[in-house]
């Protein structure tokens, strides 16, 4: 049997490189994930930023009722951090997020500021009166056309 010398693979003298395995990369907490997906959902633009709107609205609606979840997310509501991040049926983030934790439940349902309570009053409210004016509006404009469907024949 013939031996075969490689060559070119390193001088000697020089440093050859580690075969072994990369160190794991560090372990990434699941509140740490989510703060993530807060940012993502915030600044990523098109098809990213809307899988990841749709990814913090799942997120939130199987939210762990554990102390330090409750004050992530009451520090991420006084950061504003859900303001103006909306899913793609139009459902403002923020509303979900005060939704949440009204469901955790006391204490941390008491630690939601006033001004977000009446933010979020006033956006259930306005919810629900656009259902009833499309309902009217619809009504109206039947019977609108029924009066104009007689009046022609």
């Amino acid at each position: 049997m013939e031996r075969v010398q490689a060559t070119g693979l390193a001088a000697e003298g020089t440093e050859v490189p580690s075969l072994a395995p990369f160190p794991a990369p560090p372990a990434v907490s699941g509140l740490e994930r989510f703060e993530a997906l807060v940012l993502t959902a915030r600044s990523a633009p098109g098809q990213e930023g809307r899988d990841a709107v749709a990814s913090l609205h799942a997120a939130l609606a199987s939210f762990p009722s554990t102390e330090a979840h409750a004050k992530l997310l009451l520090r991420l509501l006084d950061e504003g951090a859900f303001n103006d991040v909306r899913g793609d049926d139009g459902t403002p983030t923020r509303e979900v997020a005060i939704e949440t934790l009204l469901a955790l439940g006391y204490p941390w349902a008491l630690q939601i500021h006033p001004d977000e309570l009446a933010w979020f009053r006033e956006a259930a409210f306005l919810r629900r009166r656009n259902k009833w004016l499309l309902l009217l509006g619809i009504f109206g404009l039947g019977a609108i056309a029924e009066v104009f469907l007689l009046r022609l024949f």
